[in-house]
This record gives C-alpha cells, structure tokens and sequence, in this order.
C-alpha cells in the first residue's frame, strides 16, 4: 500500500520515496527467470527424452505450434528448448521449412571426423600440461560412472557421460577456440549416436570403457606429443565403430512412429 502524506496546505500527496521502493520491488519480481527457465529446462529434458525413446524420430519434422499445444505450454516455451536441443545435435533447423530431428548421414560423420581428427588430439595435448589432480579425478569419476551406468544398462546415463568426460578435455585444453570448434562440430554426432545406440543393442560398452581408460591414463602419465598421438589412433577406432553402429541402427531402424509425445510432468 502506498504511504499517503499532508502538505502543508493540507492537500494530500503520495510518499515518492514509498512508490519508489515498491517500484524497485515490483520490477524485481518481474525479471526474475526462475520460473520459465525451470519450465523450459523440464521441457527439452522432456523432449530430449522422447527423441531418445522414439516418441520423435529421426529425421522427423517437429512442429511448433502443435507440440505446444499436445503438451499444454506456450510456444515460445517450446522454440526456447528446441534452441536447446539444436545446441546438443538433436534437432536441426532449416530456413523456411522447419525444425526436424537431426538425422545424420555416413558422410556427415566421416567429415565430422575429419576435424575430430585433428582438433581433439590437439586440445588433448594443450589439456595435458593443464591438468590438476582435480581434474584427473573428475575424468576418473567419469570413467566409473560410464561403467556402473553400462552394467545397469543405462545407455542413455552412459553416453551422456561420455560426452561429459570429452566436454571435460576440451574446456581444460584452455584454448576456447578449439573448445568452441569441437562443441559446433562434435555435439550432433554425440546427439545423433545418442538416438541411433539408446538402446544398448549395438553398444560395445566393453571395448568403449577400455579406450576411456587408456585415454584417461595417457593423460595422467604421457608426455604431450604420446597423448596427442593415442587420441589420434583412438579417434580413428572411433570413427570406424560409429560408423559400423550408425549403418547397423540404419538397417534395424524402424519406419516413423506415429506414437504421441505424451504431456511433460510438472
């Protein structure tokens, strides 16, 4: 309530200093973005869900309007988390035809590889002379949470671990440009594997979580130029098996779902 004061004449006037502060108060509240951060946090997290679940196929356009109003938020909810999921590989944006799930070709993936190739042994190498004991154990940790996750058969736990333990490398290689380069080029390779190899049935957890350890220990004991040279043999085992699982998934994929994506949970 606004604090009314007496002039001297007797009039009656409004408290400026009292509106001033419920002013500050009232814009406070209204900028705060806890809330529609919160919904479109839970929303691509949703939506991130149903792409990996086959709700929403490769390759199959996602309608705007629609999708809000299956899922009962507003549009611009929904724009502000496909944005999200852009910036992850899973969804990709067309001029003047729309937003579809990523679907990524053999030859998408061998030109990926081709600066995979050359720019992660590199931020590798920079990351070695600038890791802590921290960051060490935080890899470490990695590579056992993509194992416990593995034998639980939580591939999708697993492999966003895994894009986890490489987000890692590249951030502390402390070059932000080769950081940069690797986030545009690797992330719709990582969220296109994530759709092709949810399921486990093509996953070779085994062999992946050995190459993760010999990663992590050149790492810990190489000389920069060794732990340039084993990122690069890796990279190329790596490359080789991504493409066997994405022709593999191709063949075994089944034709769109027309199943509905159901309502996102409060």
């Amino acid at each position: 309530m606004l604090t009314i004061r007496h002039s001297e004449s007797g009039k009656k006037g409004i408290d400026t200093n009292s509106l001033l502060a419920q002013n500050e108060n009232r814009y406070s509240i209204m900028v705060r973005p806890f809330k529609r951060g919160a919904l479109r946090n839970r929303l691509t997290a949703h939506l991130f869900d149903a792409i990996l679940h086959g709700e929403l196929s490769a390759g199959e356009r996602i309608v705007e309007g629609k999708l809000a109003q299956q899922l009962g938020v507003a549009q611009s909810t929904v724009r502000e988390a496909l944005q999200q999921l852009e910036h992850q590989g899973l969804v990709t944006k067309h001029d003047n035809r729309g937003t579809f799930v990523s679907r990524l070709t053999t030859e998408d993936i061998e030109g990926i590889y081709t600066v995979r190739r050359e720019l992660e042994p590199l931020a590798a190498s920079l990351a070695r002379e600038r890791l802590t004991a921290e960051h060490l154990e935080e890899l470490a940790n990695l590579v056992e949470q993509m194992r416990v996750a593995g034998e639980a058969g939580d591939f999708v736990k697993l492999l966003k671990t895994d894009i986890e333990f490489h987000r890692l490398i590249w951030k502390v290689s402390g070059n932000k440009w080769i950081e940069r380069a690797l986030e545009v080029v690797c992330l719709p390779l990582f969220g296109c594997y994530l759709i092709k190899t949810s399921s486990g049935h093509i996953y070779n957890r085994a062999k992946d979580l050995e190459e993760h350890r010999t990663l992590l220990k050149v790492l810990s004991e190489g000389p920069p130029e060794g732990v340039r040279r084993v990122f690069t043999q890796i990279m190329e085992t790596f490359r080789v098996q991504e493409i066997q699982n994405f022709q593999a998934a191709e063949e075994a994929a089944p034709t769109l779902s027309d199943q509905p994506v159901l309502p996102a949970q409060d």
